[in-house]
């Protein structure tokens, strides 16, 4: 195996991203996730194009849609 597959593999994948203040970021798709989910994201760039949040489909918004570990019944006490 060539050293460049190597280091493409151990690269991380960064989405391009525009925040709400409008400064633009390289984030982790892990990140993009819970910056979706706290609002934080104005737009973010696809292989297609930008997609900007509340006007394009993105990603799942409750935390419980982004877990797939568990499949079980809800045990946590709601108050």
């Amino acid at each position: 195996m060539s050293q460049k597959n190597v280091l493409r593999r151990e690269a991380p994948q960064l989405v391009e991203v525009t925040l709400r203040d409008g400064t633009s970021h390289h984030i982790a798709p892990q990140v993009l996730d819970v910056l979706i989910e706290s609002d934080h994201i104005l737009k973010f760039r696809r292989a297609n194009g930008w997609a900007t949040v509340g006007a394009d489909p993105v990603r799942a918004k409750r935390r419980s849609d982004l877990c797939i570990l568990y499949y079980g019944p809800e045990r946590r006490v709601h108050y």
